[in-house]
């Protein structure tokens, strides 16, 4: 099933080549939340696999979650391991999740660190004659909603996830127009147990024009997390450290993004993190740099270095 969120570039036409083949569901643009929603509803099937258009996902995928699921029904949703491409080719390492998602580098434990529990699941023969032998994988499951909700490591379009999760959590938030997918995961790790798979399922396309690389992303990580702690957290508790440091490192990040396109709110947001979320680093100075000069001269300043 395709949802055409009101696409201009020849999504439609494309998609009449498997009429029959593929249900479409066509709206006017609303974003990733909306999109998401519209295909959920529409699903009639037990467990429900996410994909993004520009991503490849790999032979063996579908099957494997499924299985994984079936055998472990206390599970609500699983993810994966996934490579990366570009269109230079495949992107270095073949496990990418821990260069994508900086919790998950092997300097801060890689994936495992971030789940409480681990076992082997059996490949079929099949499976492991496509696996270049490998006959089980590594699997990392628990409750993960402190973890979670210091910062997604759940790679969206990886995740296959039972439909009971949707009456558990709820929809996707539809007013979030980038990170939606992280907010719904807190919601789902909040309700119970969930997986990681540690064997890439999928290819995922870097590109400098997706989504995730929009400045807007980091403005929509800070406010989802604002949103998180503020709907989770008990009348007059006051936030602990970690989601302090949290907040300050988003705040940052948020203004770095956005000191040479709006260097009054990005002076705003680095103010914020220094004086209310008491984050100071080296990339505070990058940044107040970064505000304070005029872009030409800091342009001229890069090419010196370089």
């Amino acid at each position: 099933m395709v949802v055409d969120d009101g696409s201009t570039d020849g999504t439609a036409e494309v998609l009449e080549a498997y009429a029959g083949r593929v249900r479409t569901i066509r709206q006017t643009n609303a974003g990733i939340g909306a999109a998401r929603n519209a295909s959920v509803q529409a699903a009639r099937g037990d467990f429900i696999a996410l994909l993004d258009a520009d991503d490849l996902c790999r032979p063996d995928r579908i099957a494997i979650e499924l299985r994984y699921l079936q055998s472990h029904p206390d599970i609500l949703l699983c993810s994966s391991d996934f490579g990366a491409f570009d269109e230079t080719g495949p992107l270095a390492p073949a496990s990418y999740c821990g260069v994508y998602y900086s919790r998950c580098s092997p300097q801060r434990g890689g994936l495992r660190a971030r789940y409480p529990q681990a076992e082997t699941f059996a490949l079929l023969p099949e499976e492991t004659a496509r696996q270049n032998g490998q006959a089980s994988i590594a699997v990392y499951w628990g409750e993960v909603y402190d973890e979670l909700v210091q910062g997604n490591f759940i790679h969206p379009p990886t995740v296959m996830f039972r439909r009971d999760a949707l009456q558990r959590a709820g929809m996707f938030d539809p007013e979030i127009k980038i990170v939606c997918e992280w907010e719904w995961f807190v919601r789902v790790a909040r309700a119970g147990p969930v997986a990681h798979l540690d064997i890439p399922l999928l290819d995922y396309r870097r590109s400098p024009t997706q989504i995730s690389s929009s400045p807007r992303t980091a403005l929509d990580s800070l406010a989802v997390a604002k949103k998180i702690y503020a709907r989770d957290s008990q009348p007059g508790q006051r936030r602990d450290r970690r989601s302090l440091r949290h907040l300050g490192a988003l705040s940052l990040s948020a203004a770095d993004v956005l000191a040479e396109l709006q260097p009054e709110a990005a002076f705003g947001l680095l103010a914020s993190s220094v004086f209310v979320y008491h984050t100071f680093r080296g990339q505070t100075l990058r940044t107040l740099f970064k505000i304070m000069l005029p872009s030409g001269l800091l342009n001229l300043l890069r090419r010196v270095r370089a």
